[in-house]
């Protein structure tokens, strides 16, 4: 039977590590480890790892020096979000990947529209006015009614579907940039196909839903921004490496970006490198907290382990990420 680690979780709490382990053992696996909430180190990776048949992870990032080194037949990421495992190396190196596939897309696409209308509203601006016993909109500057403004959404998969759903009662005009994504599906769901350029140009707010790969690894870079409208929101909650957050940076301090709100950064937790950012007065910034719910959580779990299942038993995983 294959042997199964689960390690690199941080933020996962003891009670899901518990039922994660239940439910994995549930599926028949005998052989379980816990290396604990950290991520390994390279070396640690190294030696930690060499028994191990099936990594289940969120954060443990891999390459091909790893793979090489080790004996994996499946990396499964507990999460929407895959990008640790390096799925061209995986790949070249037979290693299966899967992920947790759509446990959350309501969570994550209410969370986004959340943070599209706070930051529209100027939520940050009026919270901190009743703050300072300021009762009135002083210092709030230009708010445009949301109905009639155009709302980009970076990437067209199952969490953006999400999104434009939930936007169509507000009666915004929506556009998507996804090269994979038909225009006749987009039209379904009342939404225009854009280059990436006209998304850049045409929108008021644009909201990303990409996973990130090396083609959208800081797509949204200084260049990029210089495009936008001055009046433009962003909101990010897929990966904060799709954007470049020094860019951002500068663009949200002097205007170019009138606000973001943020689910993720490029480093989690926050390092200095975040410090400044997190601190502007327009952005709106929460702890990679879009997938939470009672109802997610388990189901994370749940389809976590379904999968760890099916790889040690020698059958096809569901959410089979990459063709090994």
């Amino acid at each position: 039977m294959k042997k199964v680690v689960l390690v690199g979780v941080p933020g996962m709490n003891d009670e899901e590590v518990e039922n994660l382990e239940q439910y994995i053992r549930e599926e028949g696996v005998e052989e379980f480890s816990f290396l604990g909430k950290p991520v390994l180190s390279r070396d640690e990776a190294l030696e930690k790892l060499k028994d191990a048949d099936i990594l289940v992870t969120w954060d443990q990032r891999m390459d091909d020096e790893l793979y090489k080194e080790l004996n994996l037949t499946a990396f499964c990421a507990a999460s929407t979000g895959f990008d640790a495992a390096d799925i061209e190396a995986a790949t070249r190196n037979g290693v299966i990947v899967t992920n947790a596939k759509d446990y959350c897309v309501d969570e994550v696409s209410a969370h986004a529209v959340m943070l599209l209308l706070a930051c529209g509203r100027r939520l940050y601006h009026v919270t901190e006015n009743v703050k300072e016993n300021v009762w009135s909109v002083k210092g709030i500057g230009n708010v445009k009614r949301f109905a009639d403004s155009t709302v980009g959404i970076f990437a067209f998969g199952s969490i953006a579907r999400g999104v434009a759903e939930k936007l169509k009662g507000f009666g915004v005009r929506m556009i998507s940039y996804d090269p994979y994504v038909d225009e006749e599906i987009m039209k379904e769901y009342g939404v225009q196909k854009v280059d990436f350029d006209t998304l850049l140009v045409e929108s008021d707010y644009i909201t990303m839903h990409s996973p990130l790969t090396e083609d959208t690894k800081g797509i949204f870079s200084r260049d990029a921004f210089e495009k936008t409208k001055d009046s433009l929101v962003i909101v990010n909650t897929s990966r904060g490496g799709v954007i470049d957050q020094a860019a951002m940076y500068e663009m949200l301090k002097n205007g170019k970006i009138m606000a973001a709100g943020l689910d993720v950064l490029l480093n989690e937790p926050p390092t200095e490198a975040e410090k400044g950012l997190m601190g502007l007065s327009n952005v709106i910034v929460t702890p990679h907290s879009a997938y939470f719910s009672d109802e997610a959580q388990e189901q994370q779990l749940r389809i976590t382990a379904r999968d760890v299942g099916r790889i040690a038993r020698g059958e096809r995983p569901v959410n089979l990420r990459n063709s090994v």
